[in-house]
């Protein structure tokens, strides 16, 4: 799953540092939730990133360098500790990229790109509607309050569509995304399951959960599916959505395993083998 952060939201709209504070931890506790589904993958975003404004008279790099003296100077409980380690997720990316308009350039430079009669083809915004990935905006940004987003997309000589694209701004956007196994009750588990229902054979709930985190989505009849891959056991397995959230806000997903010919071919083209 790829995701992009969303420089064209960062606009200034931080009225002090303080309020500046709260919104870049709330984008650092987003990306810290996406953390077991995006696979390694790394973050995308653009090479003006580092340069976009939190407040009037402060920019993107002088916020993180000024939470890195502030963290040297503070007792370091396992609360600084973590929160230290999100602004090193955050460093990385910002000094290193990958950046679409530049590592990932080809891949948006025949396309076009209008989000609300705007020109954004070289953004990060045009590289989540080419993928498709998933955006992650900085909250309080007039042009990108909705979960979902629509742009204007072209590529080479094909004709203009309208793309649709996940966009986060909430933890709870975040958590939505998150799926968590729960074991089925007597539908599928090992000891009661149904008659015509394929027991799953993992007992390891944490094991269950890793082949979720890293499983492709796929929408049938409506009913969505999500496939994933067992590389120890050589097994695929099927994950059906259970239609409802725990009580921290995530979807909630049962699962079993099915031979290889069960699964989507342009799904199998993207499971991890």
């Amino acid at each position: 799953m790829q995701f992009l952060i969303n420089e064209l939201s960062f606009i200034g709209q931080a009225v002090n540092k303080y309020e500046a504070d709260e919104l870049m931890n709330n984008l650092l506790e987003i990306i810290y939730e996406i953390k077991d589904i995006k696979n390694d993958v790394p973050i995308l975003t653009h090479s003006s990133f580092t340069y976009q404004k939190l407040c009037l008279n402060l920019t993107l790099q002088e916020w993180f360098f000024s939470q890195i003296k502030e963290q040297k100077s503070k007792i370091q409980t396992d609360e600084e500790t973590k929160k230290q380690r999100k602004l090193q997720s955050l460093l990385q990316l910002l000094s290193k990229g990958p950046y679409i308009d530049t590592d990932y350039k080809y891949l948006i430079d025949d396309c076009q790109c209008f989000y609300q009669q705007k020109d954004v083809s070289s953004s990060s915004l045009a590289g989540a509607a080419k993928l498709p990935g998933i955006l992650i905006s900085l909250k309080n940004s007039p042009d990108f309050v909705q979960e979902n987003i629509e742009v204007e997309f072209e590529e080479g000589i094909n004709s203009t569509e309208t793309r649709i694209i996940n966009n986060l701004t909430e933890i709870k956007h975040a958590r939505k995304i998150c799926p968590r196994y729960k074991i089925s009750s007597n539908k599928h588990d090992l000891k009661g399951h149904w008659e015509r229902g394929t027991p799953m054979d993992l007992t390891d709930v944490e094991e269950a959960q890793k082949i979720l985190n890293s499983s492709i989505c796929s929408s049938n009849n409506n009913s969505e599916k999500r496939y994933g891959y067992h590389k120890e056991s050589v097994k695929f397995y099927v994950f059906h959505s259970d239609n409802t959230f725990d009580e921290q806000g995530y979807p909630t997903y049962h699962g079993f395993p099915i031979s290889e010919n069960q699964v989507p071919k342009e799904v199998l083209n993207k499971i991890k083998r």
